[in-house]
């Protein structure tokens, strides 16, 4: 059986003193407090724009905007074949060796791949959605059907799959915050200021106004982030050979294959709600839950905050083979992730009703989605990032395990109360195998820990 933790390698370093004790953890603590300050404002941008897009397009508008919106990232995680994680882990160690040459080889590596990728799909698919076009504008004219929301996921999705590749690398720079901040505030900004000049001029808000205000933001916040990467590598300096950690590069064989499983089925698997409701309910019913969803994923806010900051560490970890540093670290964040979300979901189900009045008359059911989510998501914010230690570890395939077996219950189950139980069904389903999910990782992350650290 292949190794799964790299050989532990000496730490070179100076010694920690006495009096550094107490100014460790005051150090460790402040990037992860301003990471929470700046993951704030962009939650109150983001519902501020979800109030705004409701308000101005309805639950029907808000509903085809998150469809697009999931789609894209599913087929941007698609394109970037598991890239992006694994720049991030190289990224991590090459950073740290001052080793910019290594970094930029490969960025350039990981774009043309997408790139070339991309243009492969775009000859498949242009035919096949040129014929759907044809054949919704012969029952409906130049009304909004599925062929344009297809053709501007197809346009959106190399965008995002470059804003992960640069984001990554940013973070694994030690740029975590701008990371962080590009990703989640410029779009809400975006919708926010085009909700804002409709309103003021008196004009409605079009379905393809606003997906092309979302395409937008994505190329503009993938442009910001690889200008930052340059300037993370234009600092450094070339660093010494002999004190270089293991390269992540001679991961084993299939990694980018369990990386590319991993990351699909951890993006499907968040968005697979909005892949299955247009089955079962109506537009304004995945609007509903759209809300509920964004407001609920408070915790996987935190945990994309924690994994910006730990991530990398986690990575620096396992090169090292610091298997106390690694127990430490998942434990920290189980403690973090918990003090965080339990209070802040107990506000957002009590506060559900007068929430719901902001939106409007159609958004009754908020309350009954978010104790729901909310149930869901506890086991989410018990384990940590579980996931994110497997997959910095090298058992990237345990984590797809846990993956597979969470979506194959949720898709048998969805078949199964879509069409009995509707929307209120399908949120039981995917809320249960939330928790299934992140239990079965934490039970593989301690179980890799454990044996392991019976080896050494």
């Amino acid at each position: 059986m292949q190794a799964e933790l790299i050989t532990a390698r000496p730490v070179h370093g100076p010694r920690s003193h006495p009096g550094s004790r107490l100014a460790g953890p005051l150090r460790r603590a402040l990037p992860l407090c301003t990471l929470a300050a700046s993951r704030g404002g962009a939650i109150l941008a983001q519902f501020a724009a979800q109030l705004a897009v409701g308000a101005m397009a309805g639950a029907g508008g808000l509903g085809i905007l998150q469809l697009f919106t999931s789609w894209t990232c599913i087929a941007g995680e698609a394109l970037g074949q598991g890239l992006p994680t694994r720049t991030l882990r190289q990224v991590a160690v090459d950073y740290a060796d001052q080793r910019p040459d290594l970094i930029e080889q490969t960025l350039a590596e990981a774009r043309q791949r997408i790139l070339g990728v991309w243009l492969r799909v775009v000859m498949i698919a242009a035919i096949p959605l040129a014929l759907l076009a044809r054949q919704e504008f012969a029952t409906a004219g130049f009304a909004f059907g599925y062929s344009w929301l297809c053709f501007a996921v197809l346009l959106s999705a190399p965008l995002f799959a470059l804003l992960r590749l640069h984001a990554e690398s940013v973070k694994a720079a030690g740029g975590a915050l701008p990371a962080v901040t590009l990703e989640n505030l410029v779009s809400p900004l975006a919708l926010l200021a085009v909700c804002s000049a409709c309103f003021l001029l008196g004009q409605e808000v079009a379905a393809m106004t606003l997906l092309a205000t979302f395409g937008a933001s994505v190329a503009i916040t993938s442009l910001v982030l690889r200008r930052l990467v340059q300037q993370k590598l234009a600092l450094l300096q070339p660093g010494d050979p002999a004190l270089a950690l293991s390269r992540p590069a001679t991961a084993p064989a299939g990694d980018l294959l369990y990386l590319w499983g991993t990351g699909m089925l951890s993006i499907g698997f968040l968005h697979l709600p909005f892949l299955v409701m247009p089955f079962y309910v109506s537009t304004a019913e995945i609007g509903v839950y759209a809300i509920a969803h964004k407001l609920i994923n408070v915790i996987t806010t935190v945990l994309l905050l924690l994994a910006a900051v730990y991530g990398p560490a986690f990575a620096r970890g396992a090169a090292q083979g610091d298997i106390a540093g690694l127990r430490g670290s998942l434990r920290r964040t189980q403690l973090i992730s918990i003090a965080v979300f339990l209070p802040t979901s107990l506000a957002l189900v009590a506060l559900a009703q007068p929430l719901a009045t902001l939106f409007g008359e159609d958004f009754g059911d908020l309350q009954l989605f978010l104790a729901i989510l909310a149930a869901g998501h506890l086991a989410n914010a018990c384990t940590g990032l579980s996931g994110v230690l497997l997959t910095m570890a090298g058992a990237a395939h345990r984590e797809l395990a846990t993956l597979l077996l969470a979506l194959a219950i949720a898709l048998a189950g969805s078949l199964w109360a879509g069409p009995r139980y509707g929307a209120v069904g399908l949120a039981l389903v995917f809320s249960g195998s939330i928790a299934l999910k992140n239990l079965a990782s934490y039970a593989m992350a301690r179980h890799l820990l454990n044996t392991h650290l019976d080896k050494s």
